[in-house]
């Protein structure tokens, strides 16, 4: 129960866009950690998003639905090169809640310098370890101060609970969670959840939101087939002839 009551505390002190970290590691690490993720990106802030193939970017409804409604949006910034969303695709049975919270952004350019993380079609993703990755405020678990200073960082914990739709995290104690443990706080639109095995690294998830101490990420593998359909009907589209 006191766990629950600390956690309780730590997020009320993180009300935004935060990825939180153990106040026992040194943020060089954490820092260090996202380095391996390329294809994690930001988007705009409080969006997050993951390129999925050269030219595709997978993030949550409400995280394109913030990039829409942006009255003035700078260019992406994707590889070192300036870039821009071409089109939006958002799942058609999302319904401003955590269900069906997915999209799909078809970008101008292909991006060559930054290597994809596909979209998962794994279905086992029960205690898994996994790659949490934002770019937004930042903080320490236990502690109020926190900044803003824009740079990647990424956080390891593992996949506890699942339904067909979504995948669930929370924070450990500190003896059972991992040395680089980590979550990400509500705003963080789109955080991508990472999945390393076999030497292949996917996603599997996208955040949501937050039910009480869970982390509720959209689970990739029940929306492979319309991810997959609408990149290939719009790819169709884009190299027919004007």
């Amino acid at each position: 129960m006191r766990f629950s009551v600390l956690l309780a505390t730590v997020f009320l002190v993180f009300p935004a866009q935060a990825l939180v970290t153990r106040a026992d590691r040194d943020d060089s690490e954490y820092l260090e950690l996202a380095t391996r993720y390329p294809a994690a990106v930001a988007l705009a802030p409080n969006v997050e998003g993951v390129l999925i193939t050269p030219r595709w970017v997978l993030t949550s409804a409400k995280g394109a639905m913030l990039l829409q409604g942006a009255k003035a949006r700078p260019p992406l910034q994707l590889g070192g090169k300036a870039n821009a969303i071409e089109a939006t695709f958002i799942h058609p049975k999302w319904n401003q809640g955590s269900e069906n919270d997915i999209a799909i952004l078809f970008l101008r350019d292909p991006v060559a310098e930054l290597t994809p993380a596909p979209a998962s079609r794994d279905r086992d993703e029960i205690d898994e370890t996994v790659l949490i990755v934002g770019h937004g405020e930042t903080g320490r678990l236990g502690e109020t101060a926190r900044r803003t200073d824009g740079r990647k960082r990424a956080a390891i914990n593992t996949v506890d609970r699942l339904d067909d739709k979504t995948l669930r995290v929370r924070l450990k104690p500190v003896l059972e969670g991992s040395d680089l443990q980590g979550g990400v706080a509500a705003s963080e639109n789109g955080a991508p959840l990472i999945l390393e095995r076999l030497g292949q690294t996917s996603v599997i998830g996208v955040f949501s939101a937050y039910e009480g101490d869970w982390q509720v990420f959209t689970r990739v593998s029940s929306y492979a087939d319309w991810i997959e359909e609408t990149m290939f009907r719009e790819g169709v589209k884009a190299v027919k002839p004007r």
